[in-house]
């Protein structure tokens, strides 16, 4: 009965197991893009790169955060999360990247949620959607430095 038992215990893994593993692995063909939110690890090369586009990005942001919210704000471009990043086809050069932001008033008091889509080719780079996904409220004693905020 035991020698059954262990025997049926070791069908199960080994029949069970190797399914998990690899209905867990994340995507590693980035042919097309990322069709999912990716953070890439800390001091990783992955991470140079994305700090480098939102640094290039960064001017299209700011002119849409202004424009949307009636005023500059602040953000954090560490704290920018790139939500998915789609490529017409392998190894073409134009990009449709959205991203997601979060403005804030003061010492980090963050006022909204927003997603941006920017599209990136060698002909232009343009904003092709500013999506308000989520407001909150601004602190009673910044309420007067912020009174034309759009919300």
């Amino acid at each position: 009965m035991k020698k059954f038992l262990i025997v049926c215990c070791l069908m199960i893994s080994i029949i069970y197991l190797p399914s998990t593993v690899i209905a867990a692995a994340p995507i590693k063909d980035a042919k097309q893009g990322l069709p999912y939110t990716y953070t890439p690890p800390e001091g990783s090369v992955e991470e140079l790169y994305k700090d480098i586009i939102v640094t290039l990005l960064e001017p299209y942001i700011t002119s849409e955060v202004e424009k949307n919210y009636g005023q500059l704000l602040q953000y954090d471009l560490f704290n920018i999360e790139f939500l998915k990043i789609e490529r017409p086809s392998y190894r073409s050069f134009s990009f449709l990247i959205k991203m997601q932001i979060m403005p804030f008033v003061g010492a980090h008091n963050t006022i909204g949620i927003d997603n941006i889509t920017i599209r990136v080719s060698p002909i232009e780079t343009k904003v092709e959607k500013f999506e308000h996904i989520k407001s909150f409220p601004i602190p009673p004693h910044l309420k007067d430095s912020y009174k034309n905020l759009k919300l």
